[in-house]
Order: C-alpha cells, then structure tokens, then sequence
C-alpha cells in the first residue's frame, strides 16, 4: 500500500472512532467541546504540570495522590467543590470485608451475576481480603468486629465477618480526615473550585497526557506526563444521566444523598476519549426522605421515614390507599421496591407522588425523620450531605416543619386529603381498615407489617408529608480492568487513563454493604500506584 493509501485508510478508521465518540456525547446532549477530548496541539501552554493528574478528592482521588506521591510522582488533586470529600466524607463509611480468597471470590462472584469476569472478581476479592494490609502500609489504626454479609444465602457469604472500625471511630467525615491528613503531610497540590472538563489525548496513539479544566471562569489546563486518574464519583446529581439509565419518570421524587459533586464528569470526559461504560444501571437506594424540604435543598432531607419509630402513621398514594409494610427499609435492597412500581395498563407509576399520613400522637413522640442519635448508634457519626453540612436541624416535635409548610396539618382527615390532592373516600377508607387491624391485635393482613409497630390514627389534628425517595449513590461509570485502566469501545485500555472509587464501581448488580469505601481506598491506590509508574 503506498502513502497515500495509508493515509486514506487511516482517515477512515479515525472516522469511524470519531463517529464513536460523537455518537456517545450526543447521547448525553452534550456538545463536541465539552465532552470530546482535546488534541495537545490545540494547547498553546501548559497552565499546571504534573506527572500525575487526579480529577475529584474523595477517598478514591486521596488514594490514589497518596500511591502516586509515594511511588515518586508530583501529583495534582482537581476538586471543583470547594471542600474535599465527596461522597467518602458524608457516608456511612461501613466497611465489611471478608476473612479468606476462597470464599470471597465465590460470593463476590455471585453478587456480580455476570457483569465482572473471573479476573476481576479475583482482584477484587483480594482487594477487600488484604484492605487491612493498605491501613497498615498508610499508618491508620483500626480495630476488627464481627460483621455479617448482606446476601447471607449467597456462595462465601460467610467470609463477610470483619466490620473494620477506626480508631477513633467515626462515619465518613472522621475516616476521610484521617485520609485527608495524610495528602496534606505529603503537601501534595490540591486545586478547590476547579471543574474538569475534557482530557487532552493524542489523536493517534490515544495516549492521555492531560485534562482541560475551569478555574475562576477561566480555562486552563494541566499537563499529565504519567497519567490522569477520573477519582469525581458517580451521577446522582445528573438528570439526564438518571434518566437515560434509571427510571424515567421518577426524577422529580428522587433526592441523592451524598455529594452535589456528582454529576457524571467522568463518565462524560471518558466518553470522550473512546471509553467503554459498564454498570450503568446499578444505583443504591436510601431511606425515604421528606420531598418538600428535599426539594427546597436539593439534595435528600429529612431520611429515615419508615425507619423513624413506630406508631399512628402508613403511607399512602394519591389514591389514598395502602401499598407497602410501612416499617420494610428500601436501603440497598433490590427486592421490587412497592413505591416504584409501575402500572403497564394506566401507563403510570401508581403510588407516586406518596405521603405519609400521621396523628397527633404521632407527631408529639418526637421528630417524624431519623435522628442524627439514630447515625451515631449504627455509624458512630452522623450521615448525608444534610445532615454532616447541617443543612437543617430537625426540630423535636416537629413544629418548625409544620411552620415551614414542610408538614400539612388539619383537623379533619377529610380537609387533609383535600390540602394534598388524595381521594378523601380512599383515605378515610384505608384509616379505616388500618385502625381495625389495631384493633385486632394481629400482624397487618394486607403487608405483613408487625402488630407491635401500629396504632390507630384518631387523634386530631392530622398530618400528611410528601415523600421523597433517596439515591445513596450510583456504581456506574468508565468500564476498567484490574489495575484501574479505563479500557475502550475494543476493550483494549486507553494509555494513561485510569478510574477509581464508584466511577465505574466493581458492582453491577448486587453490592455488598460497606464495601463501596473500602473499594474507593483499595481501587484508588491501585490508579494512583499504576499511573505513576508509566514512564513521561
């Protein structure tokens, strides 16, 4: 083939890959300069250089700084938020690993159901068997408590028998510090209110040498000689995200939990350099928040509805009728969850918009939502963006929500259904039914939900708030292999790019409780480890 020829068929087959990246941004709606990467050529100078370039600060990003750092590299944190931590420093921060490779592998394999072939479970297994090894090579004490798996009918389950704690103990914000201290004693470079944009990639050997970037309504950009590592989380706070993947139609009740950080950043810059996705549709459900004051913050307010106390209160649709055990919690099940089910002959979701209907009684037990005393019993610490930013102090007889509009209150369930739009025969019908199963004195026959939890509603006035559903997080992202490398549309990886953390989480279908900090840790040191020792 002469010259010519070669450059013809080159032109093609960069078509073709162009075409690609093209049709993956539009999918998103987005532009080609916002999502499709950048040609060095194109840079007139380099505004910031480093050998390695981490886009997002959480545990994931912190990590992979720390590998980085250590390994010999000059690291760079990009944050856009203002304030490190992502969704690390609001979570729970559990972390539940197992005690042996044999029977990890065969539970992390059935979590998987197919969506992670055997080399990465194997990996992924070790990961989480030798998560202490990682605590001790970075110095944090820990102690060890029993833990028990989440699936426990699963192959392995009984390997999940360690709960690691730190010491001091503490929910995400104390263990990120912990991780945060150790980034600010390397005084590795952190950039705060900095949003990456687009990666810089040879057009011809796909090599990623560095990110565009926006700082102060300015653009810049920072050159990567070793590699780049996406650390900026999932992409809760994406609409349209959400709706491409999730559930069309129920975004408007859908409230996340953690970040506002996370609004797909990665998975849109990865795009753009040719990468494949995977586990898209793999999200972790959290407690039923309140809408209204969820709606007012944009983020979930207000969690822990079915899980607050026990008493004169249900749930019902706009019907006014019953759809669920009340007391069932929603957090990480992926069970039909009876709020979102789908009617195909109405062509509706039938129990949403849903309240939460209670009496007087109810009311004057204490606040209608979790407690920041119910986080620190489970946690040691409190949980969620709301309620670690304080956000909003929920008041102990819930008057200042009432005050706020938050909460409806009448004297008549009649006048209540009327304020909230619900059929007022429904509702007084369903009152009804639910105050003589009380009567009773037997388990509810409709939803199974425990006698000891219920009592009549009859104590004027009535009460009727919105509810809200809350998303913990998403695991889908950048389709990646064993040492984090993003890999592409052939599955081969793109040279120096990696991820970390739940931009393309290990679960793509069942998760293991207390297993998506560990992994941010252990995926982030093992991007950090493997960027640094490309050669510039």
């Amino acid at each position: 083939m002469d010259q010519k020829g070669k450059k013809e068929c080159f032109s093609r087959r960069d078509f073709v890959k162009g075409t690609a990246v093209a049709a993956a941004c539009s999918l998103w709606g987005l532009t080609s300069e916002s999502a499709k990467a950048v040609s060095p050529e194109k840079v007139s100078h380099w505004d910031e250089e480093a050998d390695v370039v981490i886009v997002g600060y959480g545990a994931a990003g912190g990590c992979a700084a720390i590998a980085a750092h250590d390994a010999g590299a000059r690291v760079v944190i990009l944050e856009k938020m203002p304030a490190a931590g992502g969704n690390s420093g609001v979570s729970g921060a559990a972390i539940l690993i197992p005690d042996n490779m044999t029977d990890a592998v065969k539970y992390y394999r059935a979590l998987s159901f197919g969506t992670a072939d055997e080399e990465m479970i194997r990996d992924f297994a070790e990961s989480m068997v030798g998560f202490p090894v990682l605590l001790k090579k970075l110095g944090i004490p820990y102690s060890v408590d029993k833990a028990l798996a989440f699936y426990p009918n699963l192959p392995g389950a009984s390997s999940i028998s360690k709960r690691i704690q730190f010491k001091p103990p503490g929910a995400g914000k104390v263990k990120f510090k912990a991780l945060s201290d150790l980034v600010e004693k390397r005084r590795i470079k952190v950039l705060f209110d900095t949003s990456a944009k687009a990666l810089i990639q040879n057009s011809e050997t796909k090599e990623v040498e560095g990110v565009k970037a926006e700082r102060a309504g300015k653009e810049i950009h920072l050159r990567a000689r070793r590699g780049v590592v996406l650390a900026s989380g999932g992409y809760e706070f994406s609409q349209e995200m959400l709706r491409n993947f999730n559930l069309p139609g129920v975004l408007e009740f859908i409230y996340p939990w953690g970040s506002p950080g996370n609004t797909g950043d990665g998975i849109k810059m990865a795009l753009g350099a040719g990468g494949d996705l995977w586990h898209m549709s793999s999200f972790e459900w959290g407690p039923l928040c309140v809408r209204p004051a969820s709606k007012e913050f944009g983020v979930a307010v207000g969690g822990g509805l079915e899980e607050a106390s026990e008493g004169s209160f249900m749930f019902v649709n706009r019907y006014g009728k019953r759809f669920m055990d009340e007391r069932k919690s929603m957090v990480h099940q992926r069970s039909p969850q009876e709020i979102v089910s789908f009617d195909g002959v109405r062509g509706e979701y039938s129990n949403l918009p849903a309240y939460m209907i209670f009496d007087e009684a109810y009311r004057a037990k204490g606040p209608i939502v979790a407690t920041p005393e119910y986080f620190d019993l489970f946690f040691k610490g409190q949980v969620g963006y709301w309620m670690v930013k304080q956000l909003h102090l929920w008041s102990n007889d819930n008057a200042s929500e009432v005050a706020k509009g938050w909460i409806i209150k009448s004297e008549t369930i009649k006048d209540l259904a009327r304020k909230m739009k619900i059929d007022a025969a429904g509702l007084a019908d369903t009152i009804q039914k639910f105050n003589n199963f009380c009567a009773v004195g037997k388990d509810d026959p409709q939803y199974g939900r425990y006698i000891a939890s219920m009592a009549p509603l009859k104590d004027p006035p009535f009460y009727a708030v919105e509810i809200g559903l809350t998303l913990i997080n998403t695991q889908g992202g950048p389709k990646r292999n064993r040492h984090g490398q993003v890999l592409g549309i052939d599955n081969k990886p793109i040279p120096r790019l990696y991820t970390a953390g739940e931009l393309g989480s290990f679960f793509g279908w069942l998760y293991q409780a207390g297993t998506n900090f560990a992994e941010a840790w252990t995926s982030g040191y093992a991007a950090g480890k493997s960027a640094a020792s490309q050669k510039p």
